[in-house]
């Protein structure tokens, strides 16, 4: 086997294997030639080519957040670095490890002019964990100290969950290459135990819980967990403990508070749904209505597991605690225990629920073909077990208004909640995990802006990107604000008349379009099957005609009856 001849990039590859990581997307280029010679030469690592750097960078991003494992990305140097930018700070706040790597001019060489040479040292700033400069080694002083930052690094990413970003000046020539030797660098083993609160600690945190008449539990963004899901279902059923969830809590249960939204609809005086408590764990919340409400309540709030201990999402964070969620909620149900509360107030939301449902079902059956429409019936016929994807801003507003399947598994970028990297992450999660059938339901704007997720070989036959097209932004037709402006339409909504079909004929992808209920009907179990040249398949649905923002307005106004 042959390799690099680059000593820095031959210690990389041996730290990252003795530390487990085997997946690697690499964006072509000559400045990172010695990493792409010796990724792809050595059979250990799994790599996938992705040209476009922003795209790859979420194609990496989503395999993370299958593997649950950092994922390397690596590309040449200037302006490439900063196409990942997006991906970086997408990973950093929904807390997913990647290790960033960035090849760069010799140092000597920045701001003379050079080609694509930049500033790239702690190009990341504040959105990475830690960083590295991995120069050429010149004594024995400067392997001992590469073994040691590199070692931290890779494990960092892992045990903080989140990017790291190494960045290697270097010198030509570029592509020498030698034979592989057997040689394996130190690689310095962090072993970390689970934190846990002594019994001070453990008694103040029971103590707070047992005060509280009035409880609240909120699950945002998370992978499954069936402890946390039994845990909280145990608390649930104490009537003064309500749990409210999204989609993507994945947490999905009967005895729980979703959709969200439908049930704040409901509400008459909203005082007397406001907790004592609010315990919040997870990560993004999509809803902001229940974000306003959590702030009008003014209730102290409690969080766990949370990567950002001073993050106040509802403005009354008063304790929080570095443990994770499922220590924490079993600490509450031992506080249950031995002092269950009587009050009505978990009773109280069951029957707000309960109510929304109701008033929803029937709103919804009559309801003309739309967005909302199309993204009720999509939800309703994915195959069972179907890893889901929601692109931003309007599709996954709409996801959430739609009971949840259980046996689905949710996913959406809520870490900064951007449009970019929709379509590429779920690339990324598909081609990780072939044995799931992965669906993303996306918006036009989104979709077309990510278009280039599909410019590869890579494209997984198990993914099926469904695009909803209303012919622009029309988000900003539902929010408050961009309707009382003259840049409405062609700035904010940005109206177009484009369509999928082409970029899909272009990138050889199977691509069907809908436009009414019964098209959509007659077209899914078509959809759902193997493509005939083994890629993705996408589907656009056409409501470009339709006054969607009205119809979900009207919605909402109904379902306050």
């Amino acid at each position: 086997m042959i390799t690099s001849a680059k000593k820095e990039v031959q210690l990389l590859l041996s730290l990252m294997k003795q530390a487990g990581i085997t997946h690697v997307v690499l964006s072509p280029g000559s400045r990172n030639a010695p990493l792409t010679i010796a990724f792809d030469e050595d059979p250990f690592f799994s790599v996938f080519v992705v040209i476009d750097e922003r795209c790859a960078a979420f194609y990496a991003l989503g395999m993370a957040q299958q593997l649950r494992k950092p994922v390397a990305v690596a590309c040449t140097s200037g302006s490439a670095p900063l196409n990942y930018f997006p991906a970086v700070v997408e990973a950093y706040y929904q807390q997913v490890p990647l290790l960033v790597l960035t090849a760069d001019r010799p140092a000597e060489w920045i701001d003379h002019g050079d080609g694509q040479t930049i500033r790239q040292q702690n190009v990341y700033g504040t959105h990475v964990h830690d960083w590295f400069q991995l120069a050429p080694f010149y004594n024995e002083d400067a392997v001992w100290s590469a073994e040691l930052r590199v070692s931290e690094l890779l494990q960092k990413a892992e045990e903080l969950r989140g990017p790291v970003h190494i960045n290697l000046p270097f010198n030509e020539p570029l592509y020498t290459q030698e034979e592989a030797v057997s040689k394996e660098y130190r690689f310095v083993r962090r072993i970390s135990g689970e934190k846990s609160l002594n019994a001070d600690q453990q008694k103040e945190l029971k103590q707070v819980w047992q005060a509280s008449k009035k409880r609240l539990i909120i699950v945002g963004q998370d992978a499954p967990s069936s402890e946390r899901k039994a845990l909280l279902q145990t608390l649930s059923k104490d009537t003064s403990v309500t749990v409210l969830v999204e989609h993507t809590s994945n947490c999905s249960s009967p005895e729980f508070i979703e959709p969200i939204d439908s049930a704040l609809a409901v509400m008459k005086q909203q005082e007397t749904y406001f907790p004592d408590l609010v315990v919040q764990i997870g990560g993004a919340i999509v809803s902001k209505r229940i974000k306003k409400f959590l702030r009008d309540a003014q209730s102290v709030v409690m969080t766990f597991d949370s990567a950002n201990p001073f993050g106040d999402t509802f403005q009354g964070l008063q304790y929080t605690y570095e443990v994770n969620s499922v220590y924490g909620l079993r600490l509450l149900a031992e506080a249950n225990a031995t002092k269950p509360n009587t009050s009505a107030f978990g009773s109280e939301w069951e029957i707000l629920n309960a109510e929304a449902k109701v008033r929803h079902e029937k709103l919804a059956a009559n309801l003309p073909f739309s967005d909302f429409k199309a993204v009720e019936s999509i939800i309703g016929a994915l195959p069972k077990k179907s890893m889901v994807h929601f692109s931003n801003s309007s599709m996954i507003r709409y996801g959430i208004l739609f009971e949840n399947s259980s046996d689905s598994t949710y996913f959406c970028n809520r870490g900064t909640s951007g449009i970019d990297g929709c379509t590429s992450t779920a690339c990324g999660s598909a081609l990780v995990t072939p044995e799931q059938f992965h669906v993303l339901l996306t918006g036009d704007l989104s979709f077309f802006y990510d278009s280039n997720a599909l410019w590869t070989k890579h494209v997984p036959a198990n993914l099926r990107v469904i695009v909803v097209n209303n012919g622009g932004g029309d988000i900003f037709n539902i929010i408050p604000g961009p309707s009382s402006t003259n840049q409405l339409k062609h700035v904010f909504v940005a109206e177009h008349s484009f369509r999928a079909e082409y970029i899909c004929k272009g990138f050889d992808v199977e691509y069907t379009a809908v436009a009414s209920q019964d098209e959509l009907s007659v077209a899914l179990p078509e959809f759902w099957k193997v493509a005939a040249n083994g890629r993705a398949k996408v589907m656009e649905i056409h409501t470009q005609k339709i006054n969607n923002s009205a119809i979900l307005q009207g919605y909402f106004q109904k379902l306050k009856g």
